[in-house]
């Protein structure tokens, strides 16, 4: 059974490729929700919002996580929006396979800077 990521997680993942990609930096700060998206194959619920803020040299952002109180769980349709998988629709021939994967969740992670905003 595959593991779901967390948002720290995703983030880390987000902020390492921003890091180590100029192009892909650009594209998250134009449009972040169409970049995870498009990231994590998979559409975010309707109505949600994902913002990216850059810090600067003289300015530090503190990032304080949603708080889910008691009784505020995803309803089952909700949680179908955001299950993770991967969609063999239209991939053609590529296949994935992590039998011989060390460490980690076993997970694939794949960058395009070729992601049109437009």
């Amino acid at each position: 059974m595959a593991e779901t990521l967390t948002r720290n997680e995703i983030e880390e993942i987000v902020i390492g490729n921003a890091a180590r990609h100029p192009e892909y930096r650009e594209a998250l700060l134009k449009d972040p929700k169409k970049v995870i998206e498009t990231q994590l194959n998979n559409r975010l619920p309707e109505g949600m919002e994902v913002k990216v803020v850059q810090e600067t040299g003289d300015t530090i952002y503190l990032r304080l996580p949603h708080v889910i109180t008691e009784g505020s769980e995803l309803s089952d349709s909700d949680l179908e929006q955001v299950a993770g998988g991967k969609d063999d629709s239209d991939s053609g021939n590529t296949t994935y396979t992590c039998n011989n994967a060390t460490g980690g969740f076993n997970t694939r992670n794949e960058f395009s800077s070729e992601v049109s905003l437009i």
